[in-house]
C-alpha cells in the first residue's frame, strides 16, 4: 500500500537537490533572437529571417530569451527611482490585444522624468484593460511614491479624468501642465473652423509669450474667440487656464520641453511600429510587455549617455526654482 507522489516517467519529476536541467544554447544565437525582438520583429518574421539566412529557427531559444526579458521586466517595475524630478510626463498608448480569439482594448501609460541636471529617465509603465479611472490614477501615483518619488516641479499630461485632482492632493507643490500641442488639435476639432489662421496666431503667441502675465492676456483672447462658437468649451478653458499656461512659469530656454507630452509619444510611435510588424495587433499582453520593455530599456540607456544640453545649461536656475518651491514649504512645516 505504498503511495508514491511522483514517478520518474512523470514530466514534473526532478529531485530538488539537482541544479536546473542543462541545456545546450548558443549565446550568439540568443543575442541574434534578442536583436530581432528589439527591432519589433514578430515570431513569423524571425522565422522568415532565419530561413533566408539558412539557420534553424528555435522555439526554445525564443522562449528562453522572452523569459529572460520578463524576469528583468519584473525588476524594472519595482526598482527604486530618484526622489526629485524637475518634470514628469505621462501619456497613453491605445492598442488591441487578442484574448480568447477576440480583440480587447488595452491602454499603456508610460511615465518619463527629467531630473534637475537634464537627464531623462523611464519612471515606469502601467497596462490597463478598459478606461482609466480615479482608482487607476491613484495606483499609478502611489506606485511612483512607493518607489521613491516625492518632489516634482511640474507634471505634463493630457487632461485625464481625475488625474489633476490626485496630483494636487499627492504632490501639492507641483504644477500641472496640460499638453499645449493637444490643445491646438482639440480646438480645431471642436470648433470646425474653415480658416484656422486667427486661432493658430493666438495659440502660437501664447506659446512664445515672454511672461506668464502676457500669456494669460493672450489666453483670454483665445477664450473669447472660442466663446463665439462653442460657449461650453470656452468655460472649460477658463476653468483650466492655469493648467494650460503652467509652462510659462519657467525659464524660456526650457519651456518648449515642458509644454507637450511629445517625449512620451516617441515611445508610442515605437510601439505602433511594433504593432504593425505583428500584423496590426499584439497576440498577448506578454508579447506587448516584452516589446515595450525592450524599447524602454534601449531608450533609458541611450538617454543616460548625455543630458538635454538646453536643460543642462539651465540646471542651476532649475535647481534654484526647485529649492524655492520645496525648501520654503519644508521650513514652514
Amino acid at each position: 500500500q505504498l503511495k508514491i507522489p511522483r514517478v520518474r516517467y512523470s514530466n514534473s519529476f526532478r529531485p530538488s537537490l539537482l541544479p536546473e536541467r542543462w541545456k545546450r544554447f548558443n549565446k550568439d544565437y540568443e543575442e541574434f533572437i534578442l536583436a530581432c525582438l528589439a527591432n519589433g520583429y514578430s515570431k513569423a518574421k524571425i522565422k522568415t529571417i532565419c530561413s533566408k539566412l539558412q539557420i534553424p529557427f528555435s522555439e526554445d531559444a525564443l522562449e528562453n530569451v522572452e523569459e529572460l526579458i520578463l524576469e528583468k521586466l519584473e525588476y524594472f517595475k519595482i526598482r527604486s527611482i530618484p526622489d526629485s524630478m524637475f518634470a514628469v510626463f505621462i501619456d497613453a498608448y491605445h492598442t488591441q490585444i487578442r484574448e480568447e480569439n477576440k480583440m480587447t482594448d488595452f491602454s499603456i501609460f508610460v511615465a518619463v522624468g527629467i531630473d534637475l541636471k537634464g537627464y531623462k529617465h523611464i519612471l515606469g509603465y502601467w497596462t490597463l484593460k478598459g478606461k482609466e479611472n480615479l482608482g487607476f490614477w491613484n495606483e499609478v501615483l502611489q506606485d511612483l511614491i512607493s518607489r521613491g518619488l516625492s518632489k516634482v516641479a511640474i507634471f505634463v499630461t493630457d487632461h485625464f479624468n481625475g488625474l489633476d485632482k490626485l496630483i494636487a492632493k499627492l504632490f501639492p507643490l507641483a504644477d500641472h501642465q496640460f499638453c499645449f500641442v493637444h490643445l491646438y488639435r482639440n480646438l480645431k476639432n471642436r470648433l470646425n473652423l474653415k480658416n484656422t489662421g486667427e486661432l493658430y496666431k493666438i495659440w502660437k503667441a501664447i506659446k512664445e509669450a515672454s511672461s506668464l502675465e502676457e500669456g494669460q492676456e493672450l489666453f483670454k483672447k483665445l477664450i473669447e474667440l472660442v466663446r463665439k462658437i462653442n460657449p461650453n468649451y470656452a468655460k472649460y478653458l477658463e476653468k483650466y487656464s492655469k493648467n494650460f499656461l503652467a509652462f510659462l512659469k519657467y525659464p524660456e530656454e526650457v519651456r518648449k520641453y515642458i509644454y507637450t507630452t511629445n517625449i512620451v509619444e516617441s515611445i508610442n510611435a515605437g510601439l505602433e511600429f511594433m504593432r504593425m510588424e505583428h500584423g496590426g495587433y499584439f497576440a498577448s499582453l506578454k508579447m506587448l510587455e516584452v516589446n515595450l520593455f525592450i524599447q524602454l530599456v534601449n531608450l533609458h540607456d541611450r538617454w543616460l549617455d548625455k543630458p538635454n544640453p538646453h536643460l543642462a545649461a539651465n540646471s542651476y536656475r532649475l535647481g534654484q526654482l526647485f529649492n524655492m518651491k520645496y525648501l520654503e514649504y519644508e521650513e514652514k512645516i
